[in-house]
């Protein structure tokens, strides 16, 4: 942070899909700055200096992570490469942002949370955007006044619409599976919705490859089904899909002994609607992109106020981030085996 004033310097690693978006947005807050870039990309360098031409960019990570200039980095870059940078990150005593997963080890996962805790003068933080969305935050707040009771389930569903490009196939081929790419969202929202305090007990998890075929050679599914069990009686069902036809829906459900809330039942993004002789069409969110393009500004803004201000209620969690991890691969596992598996202790 520059002497005198309350301005936050980035470095952001990586300036493809969620790197450009994060430095945009950087862009148009207060007291923030991008000061550097990390890419080997040709087209990322250029849009960078069309975009930020006041940024030094860099092609090595670790002259990258030597610039006084930067305060905290944002770590967008692939996530085999997140551990090495997280743990660079905190010896050259910098804030951390980390784009999900925290790494695609759930092991990993853990030690870079454990690492992290040994470093209590930064502040460290793991990108899961559906905390930063408005109706997600209200219902966590109700839920922790009792205005439903205790709960007892939740259910929560991630579709994405159907891709038949080869590119998505390749992508997927390498993913690790619905539940760690995918799903992992919705373990981590239930996370947030029902509180840290609770434990893990077993998962399940099933589905099938019909649309995408070629899913299943890889022991993936195209369309999910998990459940989580918690030693506290609380029940999380998730359901996933690759192919829904009418375009992205994500929707959450939960279930109390006084009542129930739901969130975001309705699939549009924006609210429209095309009536002509054939009747009315509502027009759905085509991605999570576009669902979720103001919760990527608050969760940064969030990540920025946290360290300049102090702000204590910002909703990052890294032991839920890490938490998050190993019940996305237990999830996997049991597609794979067709097997119940217990949750172990924290690794």
């Amino acid at each position: 942070m520059t002497a005198g004033n309350k301005l936050l310097r980035f470095g952001v690693v990586g300036a493809g899909r969620m790197g450009s978006i994060h430095i945009e947005n950087l862009l148009s807050i207060r007291y923030a700055e991008v000061t550097a870039v990390c890419t080997v990309i040709d087209r990322e360098k250029q849009w960078v200096k069309e975009t930020v031409p006041g940024a030094q960019i860099y092609d090595s990570f670790d002259k990258f992570i030597e610039d006084p200039s930067i305060d905290a980095v944002i770590i967008c870059s692939p996530s085999y490469f997140h551990e090495e940078q997280f743990l660079k990150c905190l010896q050259k005593n910098k804030h951390i942002f980390c784009e999900k997963p925290l790494s695609p080890d759930a092991k990993v996962s853990w030690d870079l949370y454990r690492e992290s805790l040994k470093h209590p003068n930064l502040k460290v933080a793991c990108g899961f955007s559906r905390r930063f969305v408005e109706p997600y935050q209200h219902a966590r707040k109700a839920i922790a006044e009792g205005k439903i009771g205790d709960v007892i389930a939740v259910q929560c569903q991630t579709t994405d619409q159907y891709n038949p490009s080869p590119e998505f196939a390749n992508y997927i081929k390498t993913s690790g599976g619905i539940f760690v790419d995918c799903n992992i969202h919705d373990v981590d929202v239930a996370l947030y919705l029902i509180g840290e305090d609770v434990t893990p007990n077993t998962v399940y998890a099933t589905g099938t490859s019909r649309v995408y075929p070629q899913f299943a050679e890889w022991g993936d599914v195209d369309n999910s089904h998990g459940i989580i069990t918690f030693k506290e009686g609380i029940v999380v069902n998730i359901h996933g899909s690759r192919d829904n036809p009418h375009g992205h829906h994500t929707w959450t459900e939960i279930f109390g002994t006084k009542g129930r809330i739901l969130v975001n039942k309705d699939p549009r993004g924006v609210a429209v609607d095309y009536i002509d002789s054939t009747g009315t069409r509502m027009v759905p969110a085509s991605s999570q992109m576009e669902l979720w393009a103001d919760s990527y500004k608050v969760e940064i803004s969030t990540f920025r106020d946290w360290i300049l201000f102090g702000k204590e209620d910002h909703g990052f969690n890294l032991k839920d981030a890490a938490k998050s991890v190993t019940l996305g691969h237990l999830l996997q596992e049991s597609v794979r085996s067709g097997k119940l598996i217990p949750v172990p202790a924290e690794q």
